[in-house]
């Protein structure tokens, strides 16, 4: 299934680039899936169905940001089966909490990603898209060098590695935009 591109030709007009009128769109698709893979996590609205341990009544959901918890059911530790937990149990925003089972697993239905892609990704989209415009033809495929007669481009290793990914620079960037769980350590043994 492939995903819609995280920033429109419009976008990248918007932001002052200017993308080639004929491959922008294709352009903008490949930066989303490379944004996409370096995040590691969804952007784009989806929803998922999986099982989580739960710890002192609580079930951290991966892959945030959470939008909404549609369904929660226990997990049989005998045999695997499900029991949908009706009521009992509510989504805080950061974590599940089950106050009052003593279960150890539960199965969790949620959509999560951003229902608005953030203003931070949609301009990155942009930017990843303009290199990828803007970078030689072949670069990707690992040619570190070209020759025409006299005439010689040789590319430092570095670019030809990070052609096909994010730079440091989108990578932070894209960090700060998807922002981190917070950890604590409220105990220690």
């Amino acid at each position: 299934m492939t995903l819609p591109p995280l920033a429109t030709s419009a976008d990248a007009a918007g932001y002052g680039y200017n993308l080639p009128a004929d491959s922008g769109d294709d352009l903008l698709a490949r930066a989303s899936v490379r944004i996409r893979r370096a995040a590691g996590q969804p952007i784009t609205p989806s929803v998922v169905t999986l099982q989580v341990p739960v710890e002192c009544g609580c079930a951290e959901l991966p892959a945030p940001p959470v939008i909404e918890v549609q369904a929660v059911a226990t997990v049989s530790e005998e045999d695997g089966s499900t029991t949908p937990l009706l009521s009992g149990w509510f989504w805080d925003g950061t974590v599940l909490r089950l106050p009052g089972w003593h279960v150890h697993q539960v199965q969790v239905t949620y959509r999560r990603g951003w229902t608005v892609t953030p203003d931070g990704i949609v301009e990155l989209t942009c930017q990843v898209a303009n290199r990828l415009a803007d970078s030689p033809v072949g670069m990707e495929a690992g040619i570190r060098e070209r020759a025409i007669d006299d005439y010689r481009e040789v590319y430092a290793a570095e670019a030809t590695q990070s052609a096909g990914d994010l730079l440091p620079g989108e990578l932070a960037a894209l960090r700060r935009e998807l922002g981190g769980r917070d950890v604590w350590a409220v105990k220690t043994r």
